[in-house]
């Protein structure tokens, strides 16, 4: 059909008109033809468009795993530093407050 087109010197609409289909089907068609082989500035080509198409696919396919995860995680418990010490650290306090000079050690003679 778009061979009919191009080797012709009728107007796409006469052209569909005798196929049978609808103008602005072929008008799409002779378009992509034309993108495809680069002719059409401004066009992604076929191949092009399905890799375009393809990225679309799995960033939907990642925001859905993100998602998916948000609302996981919400069910995990979450670790985070507790503001208090340690058991070392406890100890160390008390022994301190005995009075037993727990501490940097400092170095001697």
């Amino acid at each position: 059909m778009i061979c009919e087109v191009r080797a012709s010197s009728w107007l796409i609409a006469h052209v569909a008109k005798d196929l049978g289909i609808h103008k602005e089907a072929l008008r799409g068609w002779v378009r992509r033809g034309e993108a495809d082989r680069g002719e059409r500035d401004g066009r992604l080509t076929s191949a092009e468009q399905d890799a375009l198409r393809q990225l679309h696919k799995e960033a939907a396919e990642l925001r859905q795993a993100n998602e998916i995860l948000k609302a996981a995680s919400v069910l995990l418990p979450r670790r985070r530093r507790s503001t208090v010490p340690d058991a070392a650290e406890q100890a160390m306090d008390r022994l301190c407050d005995r009075g037993l000079g727990v501490g940097p050690r400092l170095p001697g003679p």
